[in-house]
């Protein structure tokens, strides 16, 4: 008798972990599919990490996006990706891996969770649903995901990524709004905009 009690115990552990998981996977399936379909959505975010913190502007569409910030302005286009560093003073051109692209869109990781991460729905505030991503391969530079979305909208709240070196990036979602469709030339960078700013290829 003892011995099917743990049997039958056992079972509805997996059970009620399959649900679980299950639930928290259909939540980010939602918003994954939420994020793609909008036209573009822009966030306007506060960025913490070792005791300092800016804001910025994050415009996507679908894989791309621009990001703008006192110190940097960077443009994605799908493929191809220019950044403008104030500090520098030089605009660099690079093909980011899709790791590289997580930790400069945090929204990436939203619409592609499925193929990096195995996803767990956690004890959540009112009016949110908070999930915690832990990456699959040992080699992601990202370790573990805490995403709290609205409950509504499932659109994030807050983000937060430990990285392999234990540091830990926090992104809070100040405001975000739905906006109409941009023009590839939106995610492109101008080289007219910025003129006598050397470009250096590093492709």
């Amino acid at each position: 008798m003892k011995k099917y009690l743990a049997i039958l115990a056992a079972l509805l552990m997996v059970t009620l972990q399959a649900k679980a998981a299950e639930s928290a996977t259909s939540i980010l399936q939602q918003a994954a599919a939420k994020v793609t379909k909008a036209k573009s959505l822009v966030a306007d975010y506060t960025i913490s990490a070792d005791g300092h913190s800016q804001n910025g502007i994050l415009t996507i569409s679908g894989e791309r996006f621009t990001l703008s910030s006192p110190q940097m302005v960077s443009w994605y286009d799908g493929k191809t990706q220019w950044t403008y560093s104030s500090h520098i003073g030089e605009v660099n051109i690079t093909e980011p891996t899709p790791e590289e692209l997580q930790q400069v869109n945090p929204f990436a990781i939203i619409r592609t969770f499925s193929k990096n991460y195995k996803a767990t729905l956690e004890k959540s505030a009112a009016g949110t649903k908070q999930l915690r991503l832990t990456a699959i391969s040992a080699k992601s530079d990202i370790k573990t995901v805490v995403l709290t979305l609205d409950a509504t909208t499932l659109y994030p709240t807050k983000i937060q990524l430990v990285m392999a070196n234990r540091q830990q990036v926090n992104i809070k979602i100040n405001k975000l709004t739905e906006g109409p469709t941009l023009p590839m030339s939106h995610f492109r960078f101008d080289p007219k905009k910025y003129p006598d700013v050397p470009v250096v290829d590093l492709r």
